[in-house]
This record gives structure tokens, C-alpha cells and sequence, in this order.
């Protein structure tokens, strides 16, 4: 790209000729560049290198040549803050650019999306953090559980429509309520070429039996080749349905051996993690995965930390290169399946206490946060008020208040949430305001993943910023949500915990009991462990042509890469 002396170089050169083809002297050139002539002919040759100018020199002094330019100063700009995105430099292409946020957001729409690169269709999107851990165990995130979709595989999964369907085991039936038999799909091989083993099976569920939903796997054996068996201690009508859950993804045995594992891990999934660095993921399609291979060869999510996301929004356009069709676009959107909420620790913080309860669920409202980020940039990210945990519950309507005595002044509240959200620190600033009316001080503390997963390390947690996407139809992904992590558990108050875990043990005593999605929801409302506060429409743009095919996305652009394909523009 030439250096920034040369860059000035051509500047100077372009702005003396005005950008015309002319008939120069090298003497010329030389007296304003203020160079010999020896080093004038150097820089020519190095800008003619880089395809700048042409550049025909004349034999003999006071003979004129020609100099021809190819690119202007600002076409140069655009290049390297192109390459600066490319290299995950930020704030080098924004200097490049002279500080023009518009035009580097006007950059990113153009770099991003869906293009043909060698031959090959690349989905590139923006997100606003690293992700760096992408183990199903470790997945508490809903970025990270989506990505779990793409790159591993468990032994069932859920449709569309919410329906259990075979994945790496084809066909299962249940012996006895407890035990249930799967065969299993052979020659799948996980992303390092490894095959799969009854081991890779065995251990993955092994070291699930602590979750609740899982500790009732007494032993897994395999009776025949592909075939495995699970023996339960309880009743389970929908064992099949429960190994969907986002963390019961296929892992080999020999994860714990790469120190690295969270970062690039191996599954059997569409997709296979072949970069993730501060910069970018990059996920390629598994040539060697046991279904269908996905129609998008490549996947990079850039690390764009210092826009916002909302700014980040990009349309699905198909281009070719640097060429960007101008078209017109359709939106479809959709209620994402599952809200942000407050969870209170009703166990060891001030919620415990009813009366403090009573004050925040009446203080903290989804009206009060959402009038104020109306008053911010992220009024636009599709949030609207939540009347229940789930699109559709309306558990907070007609909710009696309680009355309660306005806490002391000089109270302390302690609010947690994830770090790198774009949204959680704009709510705490709105609800550290309101408090203070109130004369009561805010304390707010981030945590990274690993922070989250430690009991100890979030115990004084009062309140927390919390959101969840079920992702699915099928009601009983809740109990991912409910059961994958203790932090619902490590929050409530043991009896009441016990309760949502009997409607759980009921519904798996019968095969005609529906999942009893509404009752937990309205518990957990009721009882005052969680306050519903938004949902969000979840959308992509389509361009007049209709090219890109199934795709459906959240507001933050995620969308099952394995189905998606760009259908050719034909004349």
C-alpha cells in the first residue's frame, strides 16, 4: 500500500496536475517534491509499482514524459482502510479516513456481507467482542450457544417446527422409560479427522450427570457397533428430546488435552473453526461432515469493538469484490424466542428480603428502561416490553403490587452482568440513576464467562442484568436455560427450586404431559426470582432480487449459517 511519505508523495503530485494525464519534466516533478532527481525517478517508479500512475520517461534533460494517474488520494484511503478492517485496526482506518465515522461505517457496509471471492461464497458480519470460548460446557452466552449449532453435533436435535429429529443418531427407540437405545450415523468423523468413538459419546454425557437434567444417566454402554444405550435411575418419556440441549454436543475424549480446546474446538458440526484471534473467527465448511455440506463456504465474524452494534447492522448483499449493486430492500421479521430480564438473588442478596423485592420489581420497570434508550443509540435495536419470559406469556399483566417501605437512604444495591455488552451497561446507568432518587448508591461489577460459571466469584451479586434465546419452537429448550449453569439455582431459595424441578420430574413421568413451559414461566415471575423486561424482533434484510435464501437473523445478525444460500441473479 506504499508509505505514508509516498501516500503524500502522490497527493502532492495528484493536486499539481489535477488528477489530468500531462507531459512533465522530471525536473519539475523533482523542484516541488523537493527530491533529486535520482530520488524523484525512485518515487515515480515505486508509485508506478503500485499501480498509481503510469509513468513513460523521456531519454535525455529538458525532454517531457509522460505520467498518466490510475488512482486518486481518496481511492488510496478507502484501500488501506480497507486493509486496516482486514487487519482488525480499528482506529488506524478511522485516522486514515480523517476521523470520519460516517465513512468508515459507510466502509464496513461495503467490506461486509455476502461476496464471491476465488470462486468461493464468504459470509463476513460484524460483531462487537471476541469469542474465544466455544465449548458446549462453557457456552452461557447466546452468541456462543448459537455458534455451538454450527460446530457440533449431538446425538438429536430439534426442527424448526420444534420437533426432535435425528442428527448424529438416525433412528432411536425408548426399550423402557429408563432406557432408551440410539443408533448412530457411522464413518462420522470429528473436524481433526478423528473418528467418532462410543468413548467420544460415553465421556460427553459422563461428564454431564452433576446437571440436573442429566444426573439421573446411571450408565451408557454399547451392546453393538453404532448402537448405544443409556440406563436411567428415573422415568424419562423424553430423554430424546432432552439430548437437543445446546450443551449436550458431541466433544472427542481428547478435548482436554489442547490447552487451546476453548478457543479452537473440534466437533463433527457443519462448520470448523479454522481462525479465531482478536481480529476474527473464521469458520470453513467441514468437507468431510456427515450431512448435507453448507452451500456458504466460509463464515468470518470481524471484531469491531468500538462501533456500536446497532451501527453495525449489515444487508445480506451479494457482491462481487469491490463492485456494490445498488438494490432495494424487503425486511421479515419475527419475535426473537426469549427476552433480557432481571434475576434476583432471592438466596444470600438483598432480594431475599421482601420488602426489597417489592421496592426494585415496582422500581426497575421495562417502561422506565425503555423510555430512557430511547434517549440513546440503541433506541433502534428492536427491543419492546416484555409481559412474560417467553413471546406470547403474559405473566406480568394484572400482577398485584405489593406495598413496601422505601428502603433506608445509603443502602447499597450490587448489579452484575457480562462484560462486552452493548446494552447492559446503558441499563445500569439508567437504573444507578433512578435509584439515586431514592438515595440509594449503585454498585456495578462485570464478569467475564468463566466469572459467571464461578459461585464464589459472583456471590454478592444482588441483582443481574441476564438475557436468553431459546432459539427453537420446542418449549423444552427452557430447561437449557433453567439447568445448563447454576445460576438460576445458586439465586433461589431451595424450596422454590424445588418446585420448578417437580414440574420437570412430572412431565417426565408421562409421555402425553406436554412440557409445562407456561407453569415454570409463571412461577418464576410470580414468585418474584425474575422480572421480564424486553424481547426483540429478530430479521435480515433481503435485496430486491431475493438472492440470499433461507435466512432468518436476530437483531445482532445471527442466522443458521449451515442453510443459507445465494441464489444467482440471472438476466
Amino acid at each position: 500500500m506504499g508509505s505514508p511519505r509516498l501516500r503524500k508523495q502522490f497527493e502532492t503530485l495528484f493536486e499539481r496536475y489535477h488528477s489530468e494525464s500531462a507531459s512533465v519534466q522530471i525536473d519539475e516533478i523533482a523542484d516541488f517534491l523537493c527530491c533529486t532527481r535520482r530520488n524523484t525517478r525512485m518515487v515515480l517508479k515505486k508509485m508506478s509499482d503500485e499501480q498509481w500512475i503510469t509513468w513513460a520517461p523521456a531519454v535525455g534533460r529538458g525532454k517531457f514524459s509522460a505520467l498518466t494517474f490510475l488512482s486518486t488520494p481518496e481511492k488510496l484511503s478507502v484501500d488501506l482502510a480497507t486493509r486496516c478492517l482486514e487487519e482488525g485496526k480499528l482506529d488506524v482506518a478511522l485516522s486514515v479516513l480523517d476521523g470520519n465515522q460516517d465513512a468508515l461505517l459507510e466502509l464496513i457496509h461495503k467490506v461486509l456481507g455476502v461476496s464471491h471471492e476465488k470462486g468461493k461464497q464468504i459470509v463476513k458480519l460484524p460483531y462487537y467482542r471476541q469469542l474465544h470460548i466455544l465449548t458446549p460446557s462453557f457456552a452461557i452466552r447466546r452468541s456462543e450457544q448459537h455458534l455451538m449449532q454450527q460446530i457440533f453435533n449431538g446425538l438429536t436435535q430439534w426442527n424448526k417446527k420444534g420437533d426432535v429429529e435425528g442428527d448424529i443418531a438416525h433412528h432411536w427407540e425408548m426399550l423402557s422409560p429408563k432406557h432408551w437405545r440410539f443408533y448412530i450415523r457411522p464413518s462420522v468423523s470429528f473436524h481433526d479427522g478423528k473418528g467418532l468413538t462410543f468413548e467420544d459419546i460415553r465421556d460427553t454425557f459422563l461428564a454431564l450427570t452433576p446437571n440436573y437434567i442429566f444426573s439421573h444417566i446411571t450408565d451408557i454402554t454399547s451392546p453393538s457397533l453404532n448402537v448405544i444405550d443409556f440406563f436411567l435411575t428415573k422415568q424419562d418419556h423424553h430423554f430424546d428430546s432432552k439430548l437437543a440441549q445446546f450443551n449436550a454436543k458431541i466433544v472427542p475424549v481428547s478435548a482436554h488435552e489442547n490447552h487451546d480446546y476453548h478457543r479452537y474446538p473440534i466437533g463433527t458440526g457443519p462448520y470448523k473453526v479454522s481462525e479465531n484471534t482478536e481480529k476474527k473467527l473464521v469458520l470453513i465448511a467441514n468437507e468431510n461432515y456427515f450431512g448435507y455440506r453448507p452451500l456458504i463456504d466460509s463464515v468470518e465474524v470481524w471484531t469491531l469493538p468500538d462501533i456500536a452494534p446497532i451501527q453495525l447492522k449489515v444487508g445480506l448483499e451479494v457482491h462481487e469484490e469491490s463492485e456494490i449493486p445498488s438494490v432495494a430492500y424487503g425486511e421479515q421479521v419475527d419475535v426473537d424466542r426469549g427476552c433480557s430480564y432481571i434475576l434476583f438473588n432471592r438466596k444470600t442478596g438483598i432480594a431475599s428480603d421482601d420488602n426489597w423485592l417489592a421496592y426494585l420489581t415496582q422500581t426497575i420497570t421495562p417502561l422506565l428502561l425503555l423510555n430512557e434508550l430511547q434517549n440513546s443509540h440503541m433506541n433502534g435495536i428492536g427491543l419492546f416490553n416484555a409481559y412474560g419470559l417467553l413471546p406470547g406469556l403474559q405473566h406480568c399483566l394484572n400482577k398485584p403490587n405489593l406495598g413496601f417501605i422505601k428502603p433506608e437512604k445509603g443502602s447499597v444495591v450490587n448489579l452484575g452482568y457480562e462484560n462486552e455488552h452493548p446494552l447492559y451497561p446503558l441499563l445500569g446507568a439508567i437504573i444507578e440513576q433512578r435509584l439515586a432518587k431514592d438515595g440509594i448508591r449503585l454498585k456495578i461489577r462485570q464478569f467475564d464467562t468463566l466469572e459467571l460459571l464461578s459461585t464464589e466469584k459472583t456471590k454478592g451479586i444482588d441483582i443481574w442484568l441476564r438475557g436468553m434465546s431459546l432459539g427453537t419452537q420446542c418449549p423444552e429448550a427452557l430447561l437449557s436455560w433453567l439447568f445448563a449453569f447454576n445460576e438460576i439455582e445458586r439465586v433461589m431459595p431451595e424450596d422454590d427450586f424445588n418446585v420448578v424441578s417437580s414440574l420437570i420430574e412430572e412431565w417426565q413421568l408421562s409421555p402425553q404431559r406436554h412440557f409445562p413451559v407456561n407453569e415454570i414461566c409463571r412461577f418464576l415471575v410470580d414468585c418474584g426470582q425474575v422480572s421480564p423486561l424486553f424481547h426483540g424482533w429478530m430479521g435480515i434484510s433481503e435485496d430486491a432480487n431475493n438472492s440470499i435464501q433461507n435466512a432468518s437473523c436476530n437483531g445482532l445478525g445471527w442466522f443458521d449459517f449451515e442453510t443459507v444460500w445465494i441464489k444467482p441473479i440471472l438476466k
